[in-house]
């Protein structure tokens, strides 16, 4: 049973670097994902990613209004998520926000050797996976 729907915003620059934020809260805190959160009652996906986006990276855009792909993944027993994955692009100064602890600049290799969340590893092995 899906409990919530979800967004992740995928943030790229310079065709080689990828902004991730380091969680603050549960699930997964202290592990790296993109920019995301809950859609909110009363908003569409791409609502929420706009706001997640600058909540948590600042600035931040999101790129497109339909999401690339969208996938089901469990956040924690019994507790499952639909996350609708969206591209986006800085457009100013990205900086940590809302319940993100840090936000950083990484290449696909620097991402092997930092802690993702579960859903950030879905979303980069089906964007980026040999």
């Amino acid at each position: 049973m899906i409990k919530h729907d979800t967004i992740s915003v995928v943030i790229k620059r310079a065709g080689k670097e990828f902004l991730l934020i380091k969680r603050g809260n549960r699930p997964e805190k202290g592990y790296w994902a993109p920019p995301g959160g809950h859609v909110d009652k009363g908003e569409t996906p791409y609502e929420a990613a706009v706001r997640e986006a600058k909540e948590e990276a600042g600035g931040v855009v999101v790129t497109r209004k339909k999401p690339v792909f969208i996938f089901v993944h469990d956040a924690e027993l019994f507790h499952r998520h639909r996350c609708h994955v969206f591209f986006g692009k800085a457009a100013g100064k990205v900086r940590a926000g809302g319940d993100a602890s840090a936000a950083k600049w990484f290449t696909l290799k620097q991402m092997e050797k930092v802690n993702l969340t579960h859903p950030a590893r879905i979303i980069f092995n089906k964007l980026y996976g040999e």
